[in-house]
């Protein structure tokens, strides 16, 4: 694989970045809506942001596109890890798949919300409530596509392995702490709300921070010739 394709795949991870969260700025929704407001708020901030809701899909949607190439350059990378028999690189392009759709459709039911503002607003807070669920509750995709590289940073066992092992842990770790997001919907205030402490600002912050520094590494790696050599197994000593 050229440089260049490499360089290409590891800045979609980079370019996803700003797409979403650039489109949640433009939607108005950085803090995000509270799921605690009436339907008559939540009503009118898609009457009174319409457009900016719209153009913040757009965004989101080509970033969630963005997710398929940089998932590819992460499952070519676990392939020369594991070899021929690689179940943790197929693992990666079924989360890379999902992935694309996890944060595609909420983007489409947000969409479908802002296209018609002036709708019952309790038909508005349904697929508001409808969107952000599907778009905070998702992780399970996100956390094997990060266990399942960091898994692999951490088996490489070739001496001119292009990923730190800190790479693998903290891959681990933000596995770890997407988990809140899966109890949201017990909550409608509080840091496990889907606009709290651990369910939104923990698991974005790691979210965006697994993308930043995979991207710079996999940028890194592209410049680096691999040939692929195994560490020696210890001698045992009798």
């Amino acid at each position: 694989m050229s440089r260049a394709v490499q360089i290409f795949c590891a800045s979609c991870g980079l370019a996803m970045l700003l797409l979403l969260f650039g489109g949640l700025v433009a939607a108005g929704w950085v803090p995000p809506v509270a799921p605690s407001e009436s339907a008559e708020t939540v009503a009118s901030r898609f009457v009174e942001n319409a457009n900016g809701i719209r153009v913040g899909m757009i965004l989101i949607l080509f970033g969630a596109t963005c997710t398929v190439p940089f998932g590819g350059l992460l499952a070519a990378h676990m392939k020369q890890i594991e070899g021929r028999f690689s179940p943790l690189t197929y693992v990666q392009i079924a989360c890379t798949a999902s992935g694309l759709l996890v944060i595609a459709l909420p983007a489409l039911v947000f969409v479908v919300a802002a296209y018609r503002p002036g709708r019952d607003p309790q038909l508005l807070l349904l697929l508001s409530d409808l969107g952000w669920i599907s778009f905070i509750m998702n992780g399970g995709a996100l956390m094997l596509q990060t266990l399942s590289f960091g898994t692999a940073v951490l088996l490489d066992r070739r001496v001119d392995a292009p990923f730190p092992r800190w790479l693998g842990y903290f891959g681990l770790w933000a596995a770890f702490c997407f988990l809140p997001a899966f109890v949201l919907v017990f909550f409608t205030t509080g840091p496990f709300a889907w606009n709290g402490l651990l369910s939104f600002w923990l698991a974005a912050a790691l979210f965006g921070g697994w993308f930043l520094v995979c991207g710079a590494m996999l940028i890194r790696a592209a410049s680096r010739p691999l040939r692929s050599t195994p560490v020696a197994d210890p001698v045992a000593v009798p």
